[in-house]
């Protein structure tokens, strides 16, 4: 039965290429990359000879050949799946692809390997269990602050993925909501210049003068298990009494829920004022 075999490739350095992915490399004959041109240049890397190939491209508006795909595997051809770097699963365009192949009950097999995700975990220092895989974050300024603010109570490590564009803009969003936390920025993953940051509210201005507005980016930090109940603290207690003896308002209010969410008091009344206007 044939089947479709997703490859994950080296995120930077040849030398991570696995044993099985340079066997699929060499004995598959239909491939569909993200880039072609890529995928060409990594084969001659690896000195395999793809003249007798089918190299096709398959990316994020390539859905229209997933039906082409379909054909070839209900006809018994092989087909191999690959992104330009780590795996066709993660934020590349496997799933759409997977999905239609899952739904015709035809095979789907990996070759796994290095994957920057849990590359940046372990450089990172931070704890392993539970963490939480975001993708690359929404481009728009207050759905990352709503993103941060969200994630700012939920246990964990949470990963994202940054562009060169945006990374400054996230750090600062970060920082704005977590004005305690402590942000990993990882660069470059097992490439020449791979760097790893560790960024607080204090430093995270100086490392901006470092040119790290180029590469790939892999964003960590850890939000801690609050086991103790808010309602606890004292200064909560003295706030809740203050808005219930009193005039209420929504500024009294924000001042509550920012202690309870440990987040700056301006966002979660600005916050607050949308939920008014709604």
């Amino acid at each position: 039965m044939s089947s479709l075999t997703l490859i994950t490739l080296p995120i930077g350095n040849l030398k991570d290429i696995t044993l099985r992915a340079i066997e699929t490399l060499k004995s598959g004959t239909h491939f569909y990359a993200e880039d072609t041109r890529v995928f060409k240049k990594l084969m001659e890397g690896l000195e395999i000879e793809y003249s007798n190939k089918l190299i096709d491209s398959f990316h994020d508006h390539s859905e229209g050949k997933i039906k082409i795909i379909l054909e070839k595997l209900h006809s018994g051809i092989d087909v191999y799946l690959v992104s330009d770097a780590g795996s066709p699963m993660i934020s590349d365009p496997a799933y759409p692809l997977l999905k239609a192949v899952m739904a015709e009950g035809l095979g789907i097999k990996t070759v796994p390997g290095v994957t920057s995700v849990v590359t940046a975990l372990e450089l990172s220092g931070l704890p392993p269990h539970p963490f939480h895989f975001w993708g690359f974050i929404s481009r728009s300024k207050q759905e990352r602050k709503d993103f941060f603010q969200d994630l700012s109570v939920m246990t964990g490590t949470h990963i994202f993925f940054e562009s060169p564009h945006r990374i400054f803009e996230s750090i600062e969003s970060f920082f704005l909501i977590n004005p305690n936390g402590e942000l990993i920025v990882t660069r470059e993953l097992t490439k020449v210049f791979e760097s790893v940051y560790r960024l607080t509210k204090e430093n995270y201005k100086e490392v901006e003068k470092i040119v790290m507005d180029k590469g790939e980016f892999v964003v960590l930090f850890h939000v801690e298990n609050k086991k103790h109940s808010p309602m606890n603290n004292s200064e909560v207690v003295e706030l809740v009494k203050e808005y219930l003896g009193g005039k209420p308002g929504t500024k009294k209010l924000a001042k509550i829920f920012s202690k309870i969410l440990n987040s700056d008091t301006k966002t979660v009344y600005d916050q607050l004022l949308k939920l008014e206007n709604k």
